[in-house]
């Protein structure tokens, strides 16, 4: 847990010190520190929007072409299965909304923030 969110509070106080910093007052650095996070939530949300995206192209396409069936060659590797795959769509799904949600609530405060200053 930690270290999953120990990039976004790094991220959260290095814009907060670098607004600080180079703008001088607090709104500047709060602002600073918001932007730094909802820009990191957006491009996070963007790569979870194009792998949702390439799911969906791959599942059309494959419902367009018969599974052609794949001998052993030997791999250690295990299949991806179907399930797998609705799992992993379900996954991304969730993920997806939570970004996405995180992305309008920074955007909100922003803008909330400007409209109070």
């Amino acid at each position: 847990m930690v270290t999953g969110c120990a990039p976004i509070f790094i991220l959260g106080l290095l814009g907060v010190s670098l607004g600080s910093w180079f703008f001088g007052t607090h709104i500047a650095a709060r602002l600073t520190g918001l932007v730094a996070l909802a820009s990191f939530m957006l491009y996070f949300a963007l790569l979870n929007w194009t792998a949702r995206s390439n799911i969906a192209r791959k599942s059309a396409e494959e419902k367009l072409e018969p599974k052609e069936k794949t001998t052993d060659n030997g791999d250690d590797n295990v299949p991806f299965t179907d399930e797998d795959r609705v799992e992993w769509a379900h996954y991304l799904k969730s993920e997806g909304r939570i970004l996405w949600a995180g992305f309008v609530f920074l955007a909100i405060v922003i803008v909330a923030l400007i409209v109070k200053d």
